[in-house]
C-alpha cells in the first residue's frame, strides 16, 4: 500500500517582517562566520553552510556585511578577516582575549567576546567593541576599534585600535555579556555590559560623535560573582540577550541564576528584575546560551534546551525540548536569525562533525517550536561550530510600530496538508483586522480569509505568495508577503519480483520506476540502499524522497515457504553382499522424488557402493537436493576360505575375499618354504594356484588407505 508522508498536520514557522527598509537592513547579518572554519549564508528562506572561513573562534565572534548582504569583515575580536579571507590591515590585537596555551582548541574565550555594528551617520565605518575572558580574570575590560572598510581598496583597514573604555564602576571588570541594540530612534545603538562583582549594567550610547564616556547605570538583579572555578571567575559566562521587540534583556549566570528585566531602548536603563525558576542540569552543565523568541515572549536556554514562557506569571520553564543525540554536540550558543529561526551551536571543546541545530518555529510552546538536530548539512569534522554564534546588532521596531509575526512552519509543505497561518501583533491590537490572500486565484472564494489564525489547503503544487493584510482601526494598513512552496510526492513504488519464494532463495525488492540522482531511501530496518535484499517472511517498507519532492511509503509482504527437510546422512557404508535403504524421511502427501538413476520412488535399495543423489519436491514446489556418498564399511565381517579346489568343476575355484571391498587390498601368497608365488596390488579374486602343486599356502593382505593387514592360509586340493 503507498502511503505519502508528510510533516505535521499544523504547520507554522515564524518569519519576523517588519517594513521593507528595516527587511532589507537585515541583509547586513545575512551571512555568518564563527566556530571552526565554518559559517552560514541565508537567502530568502534557504540557509547554506559554508566553509570558506579563515577563523577559528572558540566562542565569542561577530560577521558584518553590506545593506546588500555582500560579506565585508568578520572577527573573532583579535583579527578581523576581509571578505577575501585575509587579515585586514592593521587587523591583529583588537583587544580581545587570546590563550596562546590553547591557540588550536579555544584560541579565543569569552561568551560574547565581540560584535560589530555600523557607526551612525556613516557609510564606511563599523565598531567592533570586545570584553575580556574569565580565563584572563576580566582585567582586560572593554575596548574599541574603528574599521573604515573604504581603504585598502575596498577590503578596509582598521583605523582605530584596541581604545579601552573606562568603566566607571567598581575596579573596572566585567562580564563576559556584550549586546548591541538599537536606539530607539532607529538611528544610534546602545552598547549593554555588565559590572563585575556588582549588579549593575551599563549602557553605553554610540552616535554619529562616537561612544558616550557616560553610560547610563542601571542597578538591579543578582550580583555577578564567583562560580565554579572562582580563581577564573566563572559566573561571568554566559549570554545576555535582548528580545527583538527591544524590551526584554535575559541574563544568564553559569552557575544561575537566570533573571528577565526589562528594557527601554529609548533611555538604555534596565529594571524590573525576575529570577526565573531554574530546572535541575546534568551532571557538569551549567547555564549558557540565551535567546528570545522573534516575538519575545518565549525564551530559550542552553545546553539542556528549556523554553519559558515569559507570559506566564512564573515563567515557568515549558520542560526540555530535546536530549543531545551524540556526545561532544550539546547545545550552546543560540541566535536568532535573518530568517527567524533560532539557531543553535552543538558544542564541542575538541572537533566534531556537526553544524548547527535549529529552532524552526521559536514563537510556538513546547515540542511545537521545532528543534532539528545537525539541520543544516555540510559541515564536518573539520569545519564545525565550536560553541559560538556571530553577536548580532539586536533591532528593535520603532516605538509604536506595528510588529506582526506571519507563519508557516516550513516554506516548503507537502501537497494535501493544510497550512495553518498565523498572525501575532506586537504591541497588542485587539481591533486589528487581518485578512489573507494565498496566492491560489483557482480556488475561488477560498482563496481569501479574514482572522488572526487561518487556514489553507492548496489544490496543487507550485509556489504561492501568501500576502497577510493588518487594517487599524485608524485606518492604516501594513501588508506583509511570504512565498510558500507545496510540494508533489515522489512517484515510486516497491516491487519484487516473485512476492512467494521458497526457503534460501533471496528475495531483491526494488522501487520503480528508476528515481532521479539525489534521491534518499529509508528502509524498516534504517538501511540506505536503492534495493534490499532478504531470505526472511514479513512485511517490508521503504521510504523514499525524490529532490524537490516529499516522500512516500510503499511495502510489500513477502512469504518464504520452507522446503522438505532430507535426513539422509551425506556419508555412508555398505557390507559386501549386503543390501542399505537410502530414505529422505517422511514428507507431505503429494511430494515427488527423482533419484539420480531417474526412478522416483520415495526410496532407493543399493548394493553397490558410489554417490547417490535425491531431489524431493513439495507439493508447492519448493524443492531440496541432498548427494550421499556410499562407501565400503572398514568394520564389515568377512572370511576367507581355508581351502580352494582349482579342478574346473567351477566350484571353489579362487580365493575369494568374502565381505572385503573388491580392488581394496593387495594380496601375497607365499608357498610352504617362503616363497613368493603371487603379488596383486588390486586383487579382485582370482588367484586359482595357476602352475602351483597342492600343498598348503600362506596369504598376507594389506589396506593400503587404512594400513590394515591380515595373515593366514589355504590349502590348495585338486
Amino acid at each position: 500500500m503507498l502511503l505519502p508522508l508528510s510533516w505535521p498536520r499544523v504547520l507554522g514557522i515564524l518569519a519576523l517582517l517588519l517594513c521593507t527598509v528595516s527587511a532589507r537592513a537585515q541583509q547586513e547579518f545575512n551571512t555568518w562566520y564563527f566556530g571552526q572554519f565554518a559559517g552560514l549564508r541565508f537567502q530568502g528562506t534557504t540557509v547554506q553552510a559554508l566553509t570558506d572561513g579563515a577563523m577559528l573562534s572558540g566562542e565569542g565572534c561577530a560577521t558584518i556585511s553590506d545593506a546588500q548582504g555582500q560579506l565585508l569583515f568578520y572577527t573573532n575580536g583579535i583579527t578581523a578577516w576581509n571578505r577575501l579571507h585575509q587579515p585586514l590591515s592593521n587587523g591583529t590585537a583588537l583587544g580581545g582575549f587570546a590563550d596562546a596555551a590553547r591557540s588550536e582548541i579555544f584560541p579565543n574565550s569569552a561568551t560574547q567576546g565581540v560584535t560589530i555594528v555600523p557607526k551612525p551617520g556613516s557609510r564606511t565605518e563599523y565598531y567592533v567593541f570586545t570584553v575580556d575572558a574569565a580565563e584572563n580574570n576580566l582585567r582586560g575590560g572593554l575596548h574599541y576599534s574603528v574599521v573604515d572598510i573604504a581603504r585598502q581598496g575596498g577590503l578596509g583597514e582598521v583605523v582605530q585600535k584596541a581604545v579601552p573604555v573606562p568603566i566607571p564602576v567598581g575596579d573596572g571588570r566585567l562580564t563576559e555579556k556584550l549586546v548591541a541594540v538599537r536606539h530607539a530612534n532607529q538611528h544610534d545603538i546602545w552598547l549593554v555590559v555588565h559590572g563585575w562583582n556588582s549588579n549593575v549594567f551599563l549602557s553605553f550610547l554610540l552616535t554619529d560623535s562616537g561612544l558616550s564616556s557616560t553610560p547610563v547605570i542601571s542597578a538591579g538583579g543578582t550580583v555577578h560573582q564567583g562560580g565554579t572555578n572562582p580563581r577564573q571567575d566563572y559566573n561571568a559566562l554566559g549570554y545576555m540577550k535582548v528580545a527583538p521587540t527591544g524590551r526584554r534583556l535575559a541574563v544568564a549566570q553559569y552557575d544561575g541564576p537566570l533573571e528577565v528585566f526589562d528594557f527601554n531602548y529609548g533611555t538604555g536603563v534596565v529594571s524590573g528584575p525576575r529570577r526565573l525558576p531554574t530546572v535541575p542540569l546534568p551532571f557538569s552543565q551549567h547555564y549558557y546560551g540565551l535567546e528570545f523568541s522573534p516575538d519575545g515572549n518565549l525564551l530559550y536556554v542552553s545546553p539542556a534546551l528549556y523554553q519559558y514562557n515569559l507570559l506566564t506569571g512564573a515563567m515557568t520553564a515549558i520542560g526540555q525540548l530535546a536530549t543531545p543525540p551524540r556526545p561532544f554536540a550539546e547545545p550552546a550558543a543560540l541566535q536568532l536569525g535573518p530568517d527567524q529561526k533560532i539557531y543553535v551551536a552543538l558544542t564541542s571543546a575538541f572537533s566534531n562533525p556537526y553544524g548547527v541545530g535549529v529552532i524552526a518555529a521559536p514563537n510556538t510552546l513546547g515540542v511545537g517550536c521545532q528543534y532539528q538536530f545537525n539541520a543544516v548539512p555540510g559541515f564536518s569534522y573539520a569545519h564545525n561550530s565550536r560553541m559560538g554564534l556571530p553577536n548580532v546588532l539586536v533591532r528593535p521596531p520603532v516605538p509604536g510600530e506595528l510588529l506582526a509575526t506571519f507563519g508557516l512552519v516550513r516554506t516548503e509543505v507537502c501537497l494535501g496538508e493544510t497550512v495553518a497561518f498565523a498572525a501575532s501583533l506586537y504591541p497588542q491590537v485587539p481591533d486589528a483586522v487581518v485578512t489573507w490572500d494565498f496566492g491560489e486565484p483557482a480556488a475561488g472564494a477560498a482563496n481569501t480569509a479574514t482572522g488572526r489564525a487561518v487556514p489553507h489547503r492548496y489544490a496543487t503544487s507550485g509556489t504561492y505568495t501568501v500576502t497577510m493584510t493588518v487594517r487599524e482601526v485608524s485606518g492604516a494598513t501594513h501588508t506583509y508577503q511570504q512565498r510558500v512552496t507545496i510540494l508533489p510526492f515522489t512517484e515510486a513504488h516497491l516491487t519484487v519480483d516473485q512476492p512467494v519464494l521458497c526457503s534460501g532463495t533471496p528475495a531483491r525488492l526494488r522501487v520503480t520506476p528508476a528515481q532521479p540522482a539525489g534521491t534518499t531511501y529509508r528502509w524498516q530496518d534504517g538501511s540506505t540502499g536503492a534495493e534490499y535484499a532478504t531470505q526472511t517472511s514479513g512485511r517490508y517498507w521503504v521510504e523514499v524522497t525524490a529532490p524537490q519532492r516529499c516522500p512516500v511509503r510503499d511495502s510489500v509482504a513477502l512469504t518464504f515457504l520452507p522446503v522438505p527437510a532430507l535426513s539422509l546422512e551425506r556419508e555412508q557404508t555398505i557390507c559386501a553382499e549386503q543390501h542399505l535403504m537410502l530414505d529422505p524421511g517422511p514428507q507431505p502427501a503429494g511430494s515427488r522424488y527423482r533419484w539420480q538413476d531417474g526412478s522416483t520412488q520415495a526410496s532407493l535399495e543399493v548394493v553397490t557402493p558410489g554417490d547417490y543423489t535425491v531431489q524431493v519436491t513439495s507439493p508447492a514446489g519448493c524443492s531440496s537436493r541432498v548427494q550421499v556418498q556410499v562407501r565400503f564399511g572398514e568394520a564389515c565381517p568377512f572370511t576367507i576360505p581355508n581351502i580352494i579346489t582349482p579342478n574346473g568343476d567351477q566350484l571353489n575355484e579362487t580365493l575369494v575375499l568374502k565381505g572385503l571391498e573388491p580392488g581394496a587390498w593387495q594380496v601375497q601368497v607365499f608357498n610352504r618354504w617362503g616363497r613368493q608365488v603371487y603379488e596383486q596390488a588390486y586383487y579382485q579374486g582370482q588367484w586359482d594356484a595357476a602352475g602351483q602343486p597342492d600343498g598348503i599356502y600362506y596369504y598376507w593382505l594389506l589396506h593400503p588407505v587404512s594400513g590394515r593387514r591380515y595373515r593366514g592360509w589355504v590349502e590348495v586340493k585338486r
